[in-house]
């Protein structure tokens, strides 16, 4: 499956609908209005969140159902899946498709604490 990049406005939608989803009850555009409020300090009109979910749906991150007079969205791509695509992505384009780097440079990146938390996943892995 080949993904699409989500930019600003769609990034911050598709978060909120994986953040929501975690909670297990439908999702509507008023309760992604409200979080977007919440969380990010975004106020956005319910049709400027609609605008995004035609175009989240058209890109084939989620699916809208009708009941009556609301529509919900239903996932159809989850987080875990965008995350290891933006990783891979990014690993690509910066690091030349080095993993090495992009680990060093992430490693540079982290308290000394963490770093030995991840070294030591990394021997397991020897396992």
């Amino acid at each position: 499956m080949k993904l699409e990049t989500l930019a600003g406005v769609e990034a911050l939608i598709m978060k909120s609908i994986w953040t929501l989803e975690k909670e297990g009850k439908p999702i509507t555009v008023y309760d992604i209005i409200e979080y977007l409020k919440e969380h990010y300090e975004k106020e956005y009109h319910r049709n400027t969140v609609r605008t995004y979910l035609t175009k989240l749906e058209k890109k084939g991150f989620v699916s809208m159902e009708w009941e009556g007079r609301y529509s919900y969205i239903i996932l159809q791509i989850d987080e875990k899946t965008y995350q290891k695509y933006q990783i891979e992505k990014m690993q690509e384009f910066w690091f030349e498709g080095s993993w090495k780097e992009f680990v060093c440079t992430l490693t540079e990146s982290i308290s000394g604490e963490e770093s030995e938390k991840i070294r030591g996943m990394i021997d397991d892995l020897d396992d």
